[in-house]
């Protein structure tokens, strides 16, 4: 009995680390970035906020697989992602090497309202070698931290519609 409990127990990993926020204020220009990351098995899921860099929110993800390449120009693939058991979702990502990317507000916003109502992501993605291959992500406070990254940016509009008026 006891060595059925430890085999079981050897099967799952370790839970994933809550959702962390990292802001840092350029001390020229006092522009906020913001950063929350999930880590779950290896695997990292980064919601940015960088006003600078880039308009809005942007969400990425790292696989420890190599990514099938997307339009040779653009380097743009769709991928489709699914939280829980809601219906899975088709969009356009920005893929390299071993990771990828979506910005835009309305599919981060969508994206966003997922992750901090749902307890587990999964993305499927393609690897170089045309192989089909999932990247399961345990949720864990994204509420809190995707609303102290909002904040932190100044990111009024998506903040009220994901959380309501202030």
């Amino acid at each position: 009995m006891l060595f059925a409990a430890l085999a079981l127990a050897a099967v799952e990993p370790p839970p994933p680390r809550p959702m962390a926020v990292e802001a840092v204020r350029d001390t020229i220009t006092d522009s906020v970035r913001a950063s929350a990351t999930l880590l779950d098995a290896g695997q990292r899921l980064t919601v940015t906020c960088d006003p600078a860099d880039h308009d809005g929110v942007r969400i990425s993800f790292s696989s420890s697989r190599w990514l099938a390449r997307g339009s040779f120009i653009t380097h743009e693939r769709p991928l489709v992602y699914r939280f829980d058991s809601e219906a899975p979702r088709r969009h356009i990502w920005w893929v390299r090497d071993r990771g990828a990317f979506m910005r835009g507000r309305s599919r981060a916003g969508r994206f966003l309202y997922g992750l901090i109502t749902a307890e587990r992501l999964v993305i499927r993605a393609r690897d170089v070698e045309d192989h089909e291959f999932d990247l399961s992500f345990r949720i864990a406070g994204a509420y809190p931290a995707i609303r102290e990254l909002l904040e932190a940016c100044g990111e009024t509009e998506l903040r009220t519609q994901l959380y309501g008026p202030a």
